[in-house]
């Protein structure tokens, strides 16, 4: 789980130099015991705006999202290691000196919690295989982005450029459940397959084409479990979707 942050007031000119060793410092400052964020490296983003700068940079790990005590534990630690890190920055980088925490996310960003038992598991292998499936409502490339549920490091698989998976409509779709969807990073997919489909761009298309499905199955008086996927996939590309 991580929690986002940013800092306003930034000398940009002066960061620039000393952003060059603030990976290697704070991996020194790590092994010093000096800094508890189990989190590998400082990964920032820039700003629309000159002189702030976007964090996501903490990492809490081994607490179980579907219990409000842990997800507290949570929602606790990553706010310690949000001051952590911004002191870790004004103490330590040159350009910080001026500059101010202004902002978290207002909760948690849980990558991962429960998901359904769907009628299809979309797995990793899809996913790497760039598999084009025939009931397919969706399609991404985002890569297999794994945040170590233990403690350090983060694999990555990139996808080769132009190249892109496609998500089948029965993932969608809980066993053993009457004219239910579901959409999202919730939806049935391995741990692999997950860490690619959870980001923003590909949960709303998800959302479209649960959305759109149910339209077609209202007009048609069917449940969204035997609705026509054909005409679900008309629908999704007269509204220019991609799949």
């Amino acid at each position: 789980m991580t929690l986002c942050f940013r800092a306003l007031g930034v000398d940009m000119e002066k960061f620039r130099e000393s952003g060059k060793v603030l990976n290697r410092l704070y991996q020194q400052m790590q092994k010093e015991g000096k800094i508890k964020n189990p989190r590998e490296n400082v990964l920032f983003f820039y700003y629309f705006v000159d002189d702030i700068l976007h964090f996501n940079s903490t990492r809490v790990v081994k607490l179980n999202p579907t219990d409000a005590f842990d997800l507290t534990r949570a929602e606790i630690e990553a706010r310690e290691q949000v001051f952590e890190l911004f002191d870790f920055l004004k103490e330590n980088i040159d350009g910080f000196q001026n500059s101010s925490l202004i902002m978290t996310a207002p909760s948690i960003g849980v990558r991962e919690s429960r998901m359904i038992d769907g009628e299809y598991l979309l797995t990793g292998r899809d996913l790497i295989s760039c598999r084009k499936f025939e009931d397919s409502i969706a399609a991404g490339n985002y890569d297999i982005d794994i945040h170590n549920p233990e403690g350090s490091g983060t694999s990555h698989y990139y996808f080769p450029e132009g190249q892109y998976y496609t998500i089948p409509y029965r993932s969608l779709i809980p066993k053993n459940v009457d004219n239910m969807l579901v959409a999202g990073r919730c939806i049935s997919a391995d741990h692999e397959a997950q860490a690619s489909i959870r980001i923003m761009p590909i949960v709303c298309c998800l959302g479209e084409a649960a959305g759109t499905a149910v339209g077609v199955a209202a007009g048609e008086g069917v449940a969204v479990n035997r609705v026509d996927v054909k005409k679900v996939q008309e629908r999704l590309k007269a509204q220019n979707a991609f799949f």
